[in-house]
């Protein structure tokens, strides 16, 4: 993968033509596609290695307007079967390759799935394992049963506190008074849209750091893995 490797680090020109070059270069091959998708990050600033144009950007637009919603399907399909256990998570890459070399099989058409997959935030993939799934009146069992848990979540919203550290410690002390998995993941959906509505009026908080802190917390607290 050295050459691979020395053009990805050291191109200069469009992402989407880059996927081309590398197709025609490579070919179809499945741990080439895995290993550009786990190791590219940006287009590099001072690229030396001159890429020819194979795409116009009128031609983007009207392959992202035909094309996009496919390919969007693919991937989030095969993510969620691998998160499922339905296809081993080590099998992402291939899995997915095969639905795009099945559904473009032509070059050009391929290269912009490939592009498409590419820029896509979900990658690189991560495996996150089965999320919760329960019925409607499972949930509202529920949230009838944490109803405690949800108020004091409430109140911790309104309570003043303007540091997002203190806000985090106390929603996790009250996540870590819940005994089981289904009950805390039940009062963490009641609380999101809080954090939601919180980030979207006031500077003080934003949910995705947040939602860090509370990580760092449960890393620093060495929390049991079910939890």
């Amino acid at each position: 993968m050295k050459n691979l490797n020395e053009l990805l680090t050291n191109f200069t020109g469009e992402i989407y033509d880059l996927c081309f070059e590398i197709l025609k270069l490579f070919g179809d091959d499945i741990n080439v596609f895995e290993f550009v998708c786990k190791t590219f990050t940006n287009r590099p600033q001072n690229g030396t290695i001159a890429i020819e144009n194979h795409f116009s950007r009128d031609e983007i637009a009207e392959y992202e307007s035909v094309y996009g919603d496919t390919i969007d399907g693919l991937l989030n399909s095969t993510i969620k079967k691998c998160n499922s256990g339905f296809i081993p998570a080590e099998n992402f890459y291939k899995s997915l390759w095969s639905a795009l070399c099945t559904n473009f099989p032509a070059l050009k058409e391929k290269a912009f799935a490939f592009y498409y997959v590419l820029i896509d935030a979900t990658i690189p993939y991560q495996y996150l394992g089965k999320p919760v799934s329960m019925s409607n009146e499972r949930f509202r069992e529920l949230v009838k049963k944490n109803k405690k848990s949800i108020d004091k979540i409430k109140y911790i919203m309104i309570s003043g506190y303007t540091q997002r550290t203190e806000r985090a410690s106390l929603l996790l002390n009250c996540l870590n008074e819940i005994d089981d998995f289904e009950s805390k993941t039940v009062v963490l959906a009641q609380a999101i849209p809080l954090l939601n509505r919180t980030s979207s009026s006031t500077s003080g908080l934003d949910l995705d750091k947040l939602l860090q802190q509370i990580d760092k917390k449960l890393e620093e607290l060495g929390m049991p893995d079910d939890q």
